[in-house]
């Protein structure tokens, strides 16, 4: 594989999420995670519960990677918080699009954020169960540290994310 620019733009890209907040700050008054740090959270769920779910290894890494690469595009878009999904439309298609564009691996990157998008593989549905449970968990510690907004939103959880999730685990 030769040097590509293109590459080098994808990793400044994922660099960026490290100086990115997430918007749910806005909501939640505090909060101590960037894109990145979500993403790696999630990761790490999406490997436990692949697994919990008795798939093997091989595939639960596949799903590490959805939950590592599934908020990316969000580099180009900005991070849209739960209220402001509502009432704004971001594209998030194009921008993974874009991002792989020109590089040689990019075509396998484009499919596995398609299929973590539709959630239909059990595999897809771990890594959306992780993404969901690594807000949860932010969610339990700013309740911890104290956050009446957070946790109004962590009790409104078991009501609204929790009977959702694809998993058993």
């Amino acid at each position: 594989m030769q040097f590509n620019k293109r590459i080098l733009f994808l990793i400044q890209q994922a660099g960026s999420l490290l100086q990115t907040p997430r918007s749910h700050v806005r909501s939640l008054g505090t909060a101590f995670d960037t894109v990145a740090s979500h993403s790696n959270h999630a990761s790490i769920i999406a490997y436990c519960i692949a697994r919990m779910e008795k798939i093997k290894h091989e595939e639960a890494m596949k799903a590490l990677t959805m939950a590592a690469f599934h908020d990316l595009a969000e580099g180009r878009t900005g991070d849209l918080d739960f209220v402001s999904k509502n009432y704004t439309k971001d594209d998030e298609k194009r921008a993974i699009k874009d991002q792989f564009r020109d590089i040689d691996f990019g075509p396998d990157l484009e499919k596995l954020l398609e299929e973590y998008n539709k959630q239909e593989t059990l595999t897809s549905r771990c890594a959306k169960d992780a993404d969901s449970l690594a807000q949860v968990y932010h969610e339990w510690v700013l309740t911890w540290r104290g956050n009446k907004l957070a946790q109004q939103w962590f009790e409104g959880d078991f009501i609204a994310r929790v009977p959702y999730f694809y998993t058993e685990s």
